[in-house]
C-alpha cells in the first residue's frame, strides 16, 4: 500500500511542475522540451512528411523542364549576343627584295585605294650599283670590235705562218736529201767539193729558215690564243653587265610597295628604320569591307533570317552605332545535331551544348567615317531586329 502511494505522489508533483510552464536554466534562459527518444535514436520520419518532400521535388522537376522546354521552343523575343567579333580582311605588306625604308607616302589609319603608292625602299644603292653596271657593259661593247679586229689579224698572221712554215719544211726536206745523196756518193763518184760545199749551205739555209718559220708560227699560234682568252673574258663582262643591269632595273621597279587592296593603313613607325628582308610585312592593310561573326545560341535561331535588320554596337566604339544585315546563318542550325542538344539540355538541365554562327555585313552607309577604326577582332554587341 506505501508504495502505491509513493507512485500517487510522484505523478501529482509531476504534473504540478508541467502546469507551471516551461523549465528555466539557471542563467534565466528558456530550456528547450526534450523529445522523447526511443532507445536513445532520433525519431522516425512520419509518412506525410516524405510524401510532401517527394511533391515538391517534382513539382521543381517539372517547372524546370517546363522552363526550358519554354526557353528552346518560344527563344527570345529579340535574340542578342555578345559573343560578337568584327572580322575583315587583313592584307600584310612587306617588300619584294631586301632594304631599308626611304618613304612612308601615308599615315597611320589612313583609306588607300587598290594601287596607291605606300612606301618606297631605299635605293640609292641600286641606283650606284646601275650606274657602274651600265658603264662596265658600254666599256665591254666598245672594246668588242678592237678585239675582233685584232683577232682578224692574228689569225691572218698565223695563216701566213703556217704556209710560211709548210714551204720551208719542202725545202728543208728538199736540201736534207740532196745534201745526204752528195755526201754518200761524193768518194765513190768524185764529187768535187764545191758541189759538197754547196749542197751542205744549202741544207744549213733551210734548216736555219724552218726554225725561223716555226718560231714565228709559234708566236703567231700564241697571239691568237692570247686574243681569244682576251675576247672571251670581254664578253664575260659584257654579259655579266647586262644581267647586273637587267636584275637591278627589276630590283628598282620593286622598290615602289603599292596597296594591295582598298582599306585603311595600320603600321608601327619604329620598325621603319630597321633593315627589311624580303618578304617581311612592316605594315597590314585592313581591308574597307568588314562583317561581323555573332554566336546565337540555338534556341535564338527561330527568330533570325536571311536579309534581317541588325543593330551592331562595338564595344570600342562605344559613341555610335552601327547597322547591317544577316547575310549567313551556319547549316547545322535546326538540324539533327540542334535537336539533340535540345534533348540533352532539357533532361540534363544544362546550358546549350553550343551555339551557331551568324554572319553580319555592315550597311555602306552606316560605316561612313568609321570604317578606319572598325578593326578585325574588336568585340561586340549584336541585337536582331524583330519583324
Amino acid at each position: 500500500m506505501s508504495e502505491i502511494l509513493g507512485r500517487l505522489r510522484r505523478r501529482t508533483a509531476h504534473s504540478a511542475r508541467s502546469d507551471k510552464g516551461p523549465v528555466t536554466s539557471s542563467n534565466g534562459a528558456k530550456a528547450l522540451p526534450q523529445l522523447p527518444t526511443r532507445s536513445g535514436r532520433a525519431p522516425p520520419w512520419k509518412p506525410g512528411v516524405c510524401k510532401r518532400l517527394i511533391l515538391v521535388s517534382a513539382g521543381i522537376i517539372c517547372i524546370g523542364i517546363i522552363t526550358r522546354i519554354g526557353y528552346h521552343l518560344l527563344g527570345e523575343a529579340t535574340p542578342t549576343t555578345d559573343k560578337a567579333v568584327v572580322e575583315g580582311y587583313i592584307y600584310p605588306v612587306s617588300s619584294r627584295i631586301d632594304g631599308t625604308i626611304g618613304g612612308i607616302f601615308v599615315s597611320n589609319r589612313q583609306y588607300v585605294k587598290a594601287g596607291d603608292l605606300l612606301a618606297e625602299i631605299d635605293k640609292r644603292d641600286l641606283e650606284a650599283k646601275l650606274a657602274a653596271a651600265r658603264t662596265d657593259l658600254v666599256q665591254a661593247e666598245k672594246m668588242l670590235p678592237e678585239i675582233e679586229t685584232q683577232l682578224s689579224k692574228a689569225q691572218a698572221e698565223l695563216e701566213t705562218a703556217q704556209s710560211k712554215m709548210f714551204r720551208r719544211d719542202r725545202q728543208l726536206i728538199e736540201a736534207t736529201s740532196d745534201y745526204q745523196y752528195i755526201s754518200k756518193i761524193r768518194a765513190k763518184k768524185g764529187v768535187s767539193p764545191l758541189l759538197l760545199s754547196r749542197a751542205q749551205k744549202e741544207y744549213e739555209s733551210a734548216l736555219s729558215d724552218s726554225l725561223r718559220a716555226k718560231v714565228t708560227l709559234v708566236s703567231a699560234s700564241d697571239r691568237v690564243r692570247e686574243i681569244q682568252a682576251l675576247r672571251d673574258t670581254n664578253y664575260l663582262k659584257m654579259h655579266t653587265a647586262e644581267t647586273t643591269v637587267q636584275q637591278t632595273e627589276t630590283q628598282l621597279s620593286l622598290t615602289k610597295i603599292y596597296a594591295p587592296a582598298n582599306g585603311h593603313v595600320v603600321f608601327d613607325k619604329t620598325n621603319f628604320a630597321d633593315h627589311l628582308f624580303a618578304g617581311e610585312p612592316f605594315l597590314k592593310l585592313v581591308g574597307d569591307d568588314p562583317w561581323v561573326v555573332a554566336h546565337f545560341d540555338e534556341n535564338q535561331l527561330k527568330r533570325i533570317k536571311l536579309g534581317q535588320r541588325v543593330t551592331i554596337r562595338i564595344e570600342a566604339l562605344k559613341q555610335h552605332t552601327f547597322h547591317g544585315e544577316v547575310v549567313n546563318i551556319d547549316p547545322v542550325a535546326g538540324g539533327s545535331a540542334g535537336r539533340m542538344a535540345l534533348l540533352l539540355s532539357l533532361f540534363a538541365f544544362i546550358d546549350p551544348p553550343q551555339t551557331v554562327p551568324v554572319k553580319i555585313a555592315f550597311d555602306s552607309e552606316s560605316v561612313l567615317g568609321w570604317a578606319e577604326q572598325i578593326d578585325p577582332g574588336l568585340d561586340s554587341l549584336v541585337e536582331i531586329e524583330a519583324r
